[in-house]
Parts: structure tokens; C-alpha cells; sequence
């Protein structure tokens, strides 16, 4: 009787994995504060306890939104060069296994998408799209397109036609329409049952996100950061610890530099008499120069934490984590929209922001605590083993012997 072979799991890069951890960590507690993009500002009744809510909510915005997902982004890009690099090893062609896989990932993200709004996978598995024809770039020209891509070039014309009064200084039609679309799932999603936020995901809520990623000009950023995964991959970065140690240590002290020049003119921006929507822009832009200085400054410092001190068995604990990222991903969604949703225990309404931050760290903690569980029993995480056979038809490897 003839019997097919289970593909085999790969050797992990632990240092990656947790890093991968690390950032589904920044992203779950910003999505707590943002209750799952159910947006409530918690009114308290002592002016000292709402400083230090207020305090709360601005700490978890700097230290994580807009850099825990450039991290996310960047590790995706990474993955996808080392799967793509090696099948060609192999004298396979990945390209159109990688398509088939990045259509898996939509399905994924959509069904995802229907429990919350804000999921990203969809987003991912569209944008992934443009990463096929640049695997056999050559390394200078992606090096060249990265940096075009962060540069925003589109906000850039924006922002100078604003400054210039050759735009009119207010949303455009597609901004004010997301933010029509952003009021009427507050609503549902506060007083609405599952069946109402189902049906409003359905179709709206998937488009008030793929506004938001154009209205914001996310895409360019986060084609640039797939690219700049790509280029580590490229240069063989990740392959020993001497190179992440000494990239790294070279990295961060360009990093710092690079993050508070940007940061500093968000800070100003208002003093040199940009208002309004202008502001706005402004504020978006160089937030996303500065937010790729943070996630260097991120990368760089984990990377020789890891590496360089004593702290490398407590953060190994996340790795698990970071290995089954899809998973881990899709159950903070479904585990934060019951909490804080109206038709779950509907903590949106209920919990200041202090409060949302301590339910974030026992949410984490407990995926910790499973993802260790379950490694050590399974080579993957359950929906990551599902893409695998969707990807390959193929039996994969699922219990460890």
C-alpha cells in the first residue's frame, strides 16, 4: 500500500519567533485600548485617576501603534523570501504555490474579518500580491524601491499642496465616507447582537478598512516593509548570530537618531502654524518616518537582549507564540471582540483604559502559557497546520512523536 510522506517542519529561528511573539504582544494591547476598534474614551469621576487613565492610553499608543505591525509586516516579508528562496534551492518555482497561499490568507483574513473589523490578513494577502514579480529584482533596485515606497511620496503631494492652500484644508469624499462608516459600526457594535456586527462586517466593515489603508496611504509602507524582509533574507542577515548581533548593534544607534528628528517635528508641527486637516497629514506622515525609526530601534534592541544578556530564556518563552502567529492572531480577535463588544461582556462601556491594559496582559499571559503547551505537543499552531495542507495538498506533520 502506497503511503505519501508527511512534509517535515523546518528548523525555527527562536530569536525571529519571539520577535514575531513580541509583536503580537505590542498589537494586542493597542487593540484593547482601542477596544477592538470600538473607540471609547472611559470617563472617570477622580481627575487624578483620569490623568493617569489618559496616561495609560498615550504610553501604549507611542511605545506600540503603527510599530508593532511594521514589525509584523517586515517578519511576513522575511517568511515569504525564505519560503519563496527555498523551493528555488530545489529548482521549484514557488510563485504560483505562493498566490494560491496568499488567496488561503484571505479567506483566513475575511472570516476573521467578519468577527473583527480591523483584522489585517486581508489587507496582507492583497498587498502580498505585489511581492511575486520583486523576487528576482535585483537587490539594488528593491533597495530602491523600499526607499520610495517609505517616503510616501503621495502624502508628500498632499501634505505640500495643503501647506500651499492648492487643496482645499478638509477630508476628502473617501476620508469623510470611512468616517461615516467608522460611526455606524460604533453603534452596532456597542448596542447590536453577533448577528448584527456579522452582517455589517460582512461587506461594510471590510471596506471602512481598506479605506482606512488607502485613505492613510498604509500601503506603500507596508510594500516597503514586506521588501525590507525580503532584503534581510537577501543579505543572509538571520542566518547566524553574529550577523543579527553585529547588523543590530550598528542599526540602533541610526535608529535613535533617525526616530527623534522625525518624532520631534510631529511635536512642532502645530507651533509652525500647520492646523486643521493639514495637521492631520502632517502628523500621519512624519509619525511614519518616526514609527520605522521605533520599530528599528525595536528590532535592533530585542535582537541584542536576546543575544547579548540573560533575558534570552524568559523572552524564548514567547516564541511559541511568534510560531503560531495566524492562530494567536485570529483568537485575540475572537477572544477581544467577545469582551468588549456589546453582545459579549460588552467591557468597552465598563473599563477604563487602565483596566483594558491589565485584561491585554492576562490575555497574553494565557497565550503564553497555550502556545508552550501546544508547541511542545504539535509542530504547529491549528489554522498555521490547516494553510500548510491547503497550501500543499499534502499530509504535514502535525504531532510531535
Amino acid at each position: 500500500m502506497n503511503h505519501t510522506p508527511a512534509i517535515a517542519p523546518k528548523k525555527r529561528i527562536n530569536s525571529i519567533d519571539a520577535l514575531r511573539g513580541f509583536a503580537l504582544f505590542g498589537i494586542l494591547m493597542f487593540h484593547c485600548m482601542e477596544h477592538f476598534d470600538l473607540m471609547i474614551v472611559p470617563e472617570l469621576a477622580s481627575p487624578f485617576w483620569q490623568s493617569v487613565d489618559n496616561a495609560v492610553y498615550a504610553t501604549v499608543a507611542f511605545l506600540f501603534a503603527g510599530k508593532a505591525y511594521a514589525i509584523f509586516s517586515l517578519l511576513f516579508g522575511l517568511s515569504f523570501f525564505m519560503q519563496m528562496d527555498s523551493q528555488a534551492d530545489k529548482g521549484v518555482d514557488f510563485r504560483l504555490r505562493f498566490l494560491w497561499r496568499l488567496t488561503i490568507l484571505l479567506v483566513l483574513g475575511y472570516l476573521n474579518g467578519l468577527i473583527y473589523m480591523g483584522e489585517f490578513f486581508v489587507v496582507y494577502a492583497i498587498l502580498g500580491v505585489f511581492l511575486i514579480p520583486l523576487f528576482k529584482v535585483p537587490t539594488k533596485w528593491l533597495i530602491a524601491i523600499a526607499a520610495l515606497l517609505f517616503l510616501q511620496i503621495p502624502e508628500i503631494v498632499s501634505f505640500i499642496s495643503l501647506l500651499n492652500g492648492n487643496a482645499p484644508n478638509e477630508p476628502a469624499n473617501a476620508v469623510t465616507f470611512m468616517d461615516g462608516l467608522y460611526a455606524q459600526c460604533a453603534d452596532i457594535y456597542i448596542h447590536g447582537s453577533f448577528a448584527d456586527v456579522l452582517e455589517f462586517n460582512l461587506w461594510k466593515g471590510q471596506a471602512a478598512k481598506l479605506l482606512w489603508v488607502f485613505n492613510n496611504l498604509r500601503y506603500p509602507q507596508l510594500i516597503g516593509l514586506f521588501i525590507a524582509g525580503m532584503l534581510i533574507r537577501r543579505f543572509g542577515i538571520h542566518k547566524s548570530e553574529e550577523k543579527m548581533i553585529k547588523c543590530s548593534s550598528k542599526a540602533l544607534p541610526y535608529s535613535i537618531v533617525w526616530f527623534i528628528f522625525f518624532y520631534t517635528i510631529v511635536l512642532i508641527l502645530p507651533y509652525l502654524g500647520v492646523t486643521d486637516f493639514a495637521l492631520e497629514v502632517g502628523t500621519t506622515l512624519f509619525k511614519s518616518y518616526a514609527n520605522l525609526g521605533q520599530m528599528m530601534i525595536y528590532i535592533s534592541g530585542f535582537t541584542l537582549l536576546y543575544y547579548n544578556t540573560r533575558l534570552r530564556s524568559g523572552m524564548d518563552r514567547m516564541a511559541p507564540v511568534g510560531r503560531m502567529s495566524v492562530t494567536n492572531y485570529m483568537a485575540q480577535s475572537i477572544i477581544g471582540v467577545t469582551l468588549f463588544y456589546g453582545f459579549g461582556a460588552n467591557l468597552a462601556v465598563e473599563l477604563s483604559f487602565l483596566q483594558c491594559l491589565l485584561v491585554g496582559l492576562v490575555v497574553y499571559t494565557v497565550q503564553i502559557l497555550y502556545s508552550n503547551w501546544w508547541m511542545k505537543r504539535y509542530y504547529y499552531g491549528p489554522v498555521e497546520w490547516l494553510w500548510r495542507v491547503l497550501t500543499w495538498f499534502k499530509p504535514i506533520a502535525f504531532r510531535r512523536k
